[in-house]
């Protein structure tokens, strides 16, 4: 066939077609269009925050070729005058940063930098092009700062306006010298940032002397004979490594993320790939007079199959387009809610104004193409076997049944099986490839199971339905038996959205209960204070000794249980070392242990012989009970053997616990005490012989403001705890949204394939009204089918689920996040959802049964 002809030959064919049956097209159009909107909208959501958190972190690192930190605390300034006078050293800049808030809360937290405008102009652009009297006034004015557009449009601020900020250390006022140049570091989170000298910022924190890292550029940055020289010049307690560590970090958490909500997310466009094969189908088997015709006259059977499998790619491009404006204001929630999330869960991200990324449409539009073309496949190989005797034949267009066959059973089979070998394939740069392929293959097995199943339900329900419901019944089961892959692959459609509601529903009802245990029996304590800000601050601030003196007093009223937390890197995974004073948190608290002996870990733990780590961090790193952990924090050289495993649910990395007095003594012996006592947080336990609990804790929270005013933050326990609650609910917001769609989705599919069932068996249906059936008893007929086919959907999606649900709460989490939960099923739930999921499925065949009958029988007859 030549290929200008082609064209052509596919108008004639498809093209016209769809205009005289326009109906089948769009209902199957717009599923795409549905799927592939949502599929759109997730991938571009993903992107800007990523992109957001990308830019932030390339304008904070700069130029840099290497940086000097000291993991756990900060740097001695004079280490910038030491390192510049080194000939390896090209320039180097010192940097702080911390979140500050306007006086009058206009905003939300904003990160404040100090730097050296004079050695930082080599590493990063601060002012507008041409601006250079704003950097001048940062060093000859004191408390002057530089401001992204954005912060000071939310401020209502403008240049040479005065702003009121907070900080632990207290509240200062300062004068906005300039805005921030926008293209470069006015993107540091979101456009949420402003600058300062940093005499200023050491003077507003109170870290005199004390900088969070030094920037360094190299004069020869490949010579590892330089960098082997700067290493051996520091002391051990600082580290000299590679820019953007932290971003490398913050990338796999969201890139995790990322990959399970696409999977998620994919699954709508899944579920329409059923809608075309069904389509393609019907149209493949309607027009088997017309092939035969084709073939007749010359045409090959490749270039048959290739006019099905064009058929469908040109709905999914349909469907591809549609998308785009269909998806326009889904994309913006979804860029809004996955922010939102990420920014709780994972890193601050501020992803501001949409960008149609060329890269995630290119990848939206192959994979509607890709899983569009997949789907014509098998109708196209069953065009591609049409006899051209066909063409003789007057009644060539109708389907013949009783294809439904045995099925694929062994290759069914087969899939399934393999689900377990692939979920035990190890993660490849933190995405669980392995879990996601195994999904994959417990969807497509259980899909190809489905012929096999509706044969046999068929088969067997139809005696029992004619002795209980009549003749109608029993010809819809008979129907069902005899009704081929194409209805079994619709069915397809049901069971993978059914599944997938089943193992979400398991899976979030499983981790929401354990989350629940876990903040009631180790986030537990009646009130909780630390230094203003001290969250965002990743605990770098630390209650001064006055401070330290007045909650000692406090401590008489209720128990006093300290604590300090240190925002660490171990092998690349991002972990928090928690040292607590457990003889005075064990009474009151406890873990939930995975691994080890709890009796001998506790005991560890007060003795401070050993530290335990959470499931994460034993995950992520390969470490377990009998192992060590080994680092160097805050200067403390440890070496500790890991007593147990715990269950935590804190997203940013793994946690590390091990005993604040220990610590403490560990710091004292080696002279880096700065104060007799180094806390970050507390939390206070209303004794259980005290009644007036709430007035033990109205007294201490009274006491704080007056002493402390707005300089030390505080929450009551019932509070934190409903906050971590109603976080976790808001994060699966979008993940049933998402679910939601491709239920209605799979709903349309079944929709579909009996309007498809109903229009290509009007004759049959026709006769059996001349035959003397009333037309109550062919849409009774009709209902059934309907009813049996949801019936297989969701029996076949509920054992798929519960397959699901043991692979994400088992595999796929543990393999992306690192954390499991303690499994459990909620009957209750299923008791009602799975019901009106089938009413639901059920109502949306109904106008499907108005199709029947709608021509006189004698007319249909007349085309036999």
């Amino acid at each position: 066939m030549k290929r200008a002809f082609f064209p052509k030959l596919f108008f004639w064919l498809h093209v016209r077609h769809v205009r005289r049956h326009p109906g089948r097209a769009v209902a199957v159009v717009l599923g795409v269009a549905i799927g592939a909107a949502v599929f759109t909208s997730v991938r571009l959501a993903m992107r800007a925050s990523l992109d957001s958190f990308s830019r932030s972190m390339d304008a904070v690192t700069g130029a840099a070729d290497r940086v000097v930190i000291r993991p756990g605390d900060f740097v001695p300034e004079e280490w910038v005058a030491r390192l510049l006078a080194r000939d390896e050293v090209a320039s180097a800049a010192p940097f702080l940063s911390a979140y500050v808030q306007d006086e009058d809360q206009r905003s939300s937290p904003f990160l404040l930098i100090g730097i050296d405008p004079f050695l930082d102009a080599s590493f990063r652009t601060w002012s507008r092009a041409g601006d250079s009297r704003a950097g001048w006034d940062l060093v000859t004015r004191p408390f002057t700062l530089l401001m992204t557009e954005k912060l000071a449009r939310l401020l209502d601020r403008s240049v040479g306006d005065e702003i009121r900020l907070r900080h632990p250390r207290g509240t200062a006022a300062f004068r906005i010298a300039g805005i921030l140049d926008k293209e470069g570091t006015g993107a540091l989170e979101g456009g949420l940032a402003a600058v300062a000298d940093i005499a200023t910022f050491q003077e507003f924190t109170g870290l005199s002397g004390w900088v969070d890292r030094i920037d360094l550029k190299l004069r020869h940055p490949g010579s590892s004979r330089d960098i082997e020289a700067l290493r051996r010049l520091l002391p051990r307690d600082l580290v000299l490594e590679r820019p953007g560590s932290g971003k490398a970090a913050g990338q796999g958490l969201l890139r995790a993320y990322a990959a399970n909500l696409s999977v998620l997310s994919f699954v709508s466009l899944f579920v329409g790939m059923f809608l075309i094969y069904s389509l393609v189908a019907l149209n493949a088997a309607s027009r088997r007079r017309e092939t035969a015709v084709l073939l007749s006259l010359g045409a090959t059977s490749r270039s048959v199959f290739l006019l099905f499998v064009t058929e469908g790619l040109f709905y999914g491009l349909l469907g591809w387009f549609l998308a785009l404006p269909l998806g326009l204001p889904l994309v913006r929630w979804m860029v809004e809610g996955v922010g939102r999330t990420v920014s709780v869960l994972f890193v601050r991200v501020a992803p501001e104004d949409l960008v149609l990324s060329p890269w995630e449409l290119a990848v939206s539009l192959v994979g509607t193409l890709v899983v569009s073309a997949l789907a014509a496949v098998q109708p196209a190989a069953e065009a591609m076997k049409v006899s051209p005797k066909e063409a003789m034949a007057l009644s060539a267009g109708r389907e013949r049944h009783g294809d439904a066959g045995r099925g694929p059973v062994v290759p069914a089979l087969a899939l399934i099986a393999s689900v377990w070998g692939l979920s035990r394939l190890p993660p490849a740069g933190g995405t669980a490839y392995g879990g996601y392929a195994a999904t994959f293959a417990l969807f497509v097995g259980f899909s190809l199971l489905s012929p096999y199943v509706l044969r046999r339900l068929g088969r067997s329900s139809a005696p029992a339905l004619k002795r209980v419901f009549g003749p109608a019944a029993y010809l819809a089961g008979r129907s069902v038996a005899r009704s081929g892959t194409r209805v079994a692959v619709s069915v397809g459609s049901l069971l993978t959205a059914v599944a997938l509601f089943v193992a979400l529903t398991i899976m979030v009802h499983s981790f929401r209960n354990t989350v629940n245990a876990w903040v009631h029996q180790t986030v537990s304590g009646d009130l909780f204070a630390s230094p203003r800000l001290n969250e965002m601050n990743r605990h770098r601030n630390i209650f001064s000794s006055d401070q330290v003196a007045l909650l000692k007093a406090l401590a008489s009223r209720a128990d006093l249980v300290p604590f300090r937390r240190f925002y660490l890197q171990y092998r690349n995974l991002p972990y928090q070392f928690e040292v607590t004073d457990f003889a005075a948190w064990f009474p009151h608290s406890g873990y939930l242990w995975v691994e080890g002996d709890p009796a001998s870990a506790r005991r560890s733990l007060l003795e401070g012989t050993g530290c335990v780590v959470s499931e994460v961090f034993a995950n992520k790193i390969g470490l377990s009970v009998g192992e060590r952990f080994r680092d160097r924090i805050a200067g403390v050289e440890l070496d500790l053997p890991i007593v147990g495993v715990i269950r935590d649910y804190r997203s940013q990395g793994g946690v590390v616990f091990f005993s604040l007095p220990r610590f403490r003594e560990m710091r004292l012996a080696a002279g880096l005490l700065t104060q007799d006592e180094e806390w970050s947080g507390v939390r206070f336990f209303v004794r259980e012989d005290r009644a007036d609990r709430a007035g033990v804790l109205n007294r201490i929270k009274r006491t704080l403001v007056e002493k402390f005013g707005d300089r030390v933050s505080f929450i009551e326990g019932n509070e934190l705890r409903d906050r971590i609650l109603r976080i976790f609910d808001e994060t699966f917001a979008i993940t049933f949204v998402l679910l939601f769609i491709a239920l209605v989705v799979a709903a349309l599919g079944i929709a579909t394939t009996l309007a498809v069932s109903v229009l290509e068996r009007s004759v049959e249906l026709n006769t059996l009204s001349a035959l003397g059936g009333s037309a109550a008893q062919i849409r009774s007929m009709i209902g059934w089918e309907a009813a049996l086919l949801v019936a297989a959907g969701e029996v076949l999606g509920l054992l798929c689920g519960l397959a699901l649900s043991v692979l994400l709460v088992y595999g796929i989490n543990r393999q992306s996040f690192g954390w499991t939960f303690i499994y459990e099923v909620n009957g209750a739930t299923f008791l009602w959802a799975l019901p009106l999921i089938f009413g639901a499925a059920l109502a949306a065949s109904f106008p499907v049964v108005r199709l029947a009958l709608r021509q006189s029988p004698a007319a249909l007859l007349r085309e036999l």
